[in-house]
């Protein structure tokens, strides 16, 4: 046992993309059996899954990011660090340091010029090598069908192959189930926010409408960070304009939490927002943006396994009393 857990430390990078690769094959993969649905063959399919995925990233590093990257920068100078006292007072300590250590690097980078997509996200998962390792295993285990499932097979023991199937699967529909959900309502927010700050003529909506589709991913905290932002710099421009982003976001919220939320998450997994957001502060915590990424398939995996545990536990009971 001990040398299992010396191996796994020293091996935790290897198995940090490993994870990070079936996730990202894991949430793909649905993409790809659609585009099959149409007799696109499964190689193209992947291939043009990928190529999108990167071009949409590469798009977004180079046109949506400088943009609010350079209103960040005038939040700050504008506002003479009240809203810097609002990321300290206002979210928790693991999320300034994981902005104050990725974004920083990224917008000097960005700002200098000389930055390769490559470079770029690779400081965002780890180096260039881990990045390329994560795509290359993710398409490999995309390419094949099922290719997740039969990776557990070859690896797993043949005594424990259907339970850890069974998890796998079960996790897999719940996490792409709450991805889908999650991404389109993130997308609302922020839509929303930016038309309705524009439409006000508040400064830097691009930014704040951003933050909100952002900080939709944190429970709890998130729009409360994100509305707060946005009614200082309100505020900073007038009484009224201030008042104005106020009631914006109270609609906004209300529209969200009784609209949006029960329609688009009737499908979304069964867990509690504050051990997601517990999820996603330790997350950041142990791995940074990683972390973050893989932070609630964990939670999902780990209650899978908490539920098969409990109801072999119930039937063991049962045999027993029998």
């Amino acid at each position: 046992m001990l040398g299992l857990t010396v191996l796994v430390y020293f091996a935790r990078n290897a198995i940090t993309v490993l994870f990070l690769a079936i996730f990202i094959s894991s949430a793909l993969d649905s993409l790809v059996i659609r585009l099959e649905h149409f007799r696109v063959p499964r190689l193209l399919g992947t291939i043009l899954v990928f190529l999108t995925l990167l071009l949409s990233v590469a798009i977004l590093i180079y046109t949506i990011v400088p943009i609010a990257l350079f209103e960040l920068r005038g939040i700050f100078n504008n506002l003479n660090g009240v809203v810097g006292q609002i990321l300290n007072l206002g979210i928790p300590q693991q999320f300034t340091n994981f902005i104050d250590s990725n974004l920083e690097n990224i917008s000097n980078t960005l700002f200098a010029g000389n930055a390769s997509f490559l470079e770029t996200m690779g400081r965002l998962i780890g180096g260039v090598a881990s990045l390329l390792a994560t795509f290359v295993i993710a398409f490999y285990l995309t390419l094949s069908r099922d290719g997740v499932g039969r990776f557990i097979r070859a690896i797993f023991p043949e005594n424990l192959e259907d339970k850890v199937l069974s998890i796998y699967y079960r996790s897999k529909k719940r996490i792409g189930n709450w991805f889908q959900a999650q991404l389109i309502l993130s997308c609302v927010v922020g839509f929303l926010v930016f038309t309705g700050l524009w439409i006000l003529g508040v400064k830097y909506a691009v930014i704040l409408g951003i933050f909100a589709a952002m900080f939709e991913l944190v429970p709890i905290v998130g729009p409360i960070f994100a509305g707060g932002m946005a009614v200082v710099i309100g505020f900073s421009q007038s009484a009224t304009t201030g008042i104005y982003v106020l009631l914006l976001f109270l609609v906004i919220q209300q529209t969200e939490n009784h609209v949006l939320v029960p329609l688009m998450m009737k499908k979304a997994i069964d867990v509690h927002p504050v051990v997601i957001l517990v999820a996603l502060l330790a997350g950041v915590e142990l791995a940074g943006f990683v972390g973050l990424l893989l932070a609630v398939p964990a939670v999902v995996v780990a209650s899978e396994i908490v539920e098969d545990w409990v109801a072999q536990k119930e039937m063991n009971r049962r045999n027993v009393g029998a």
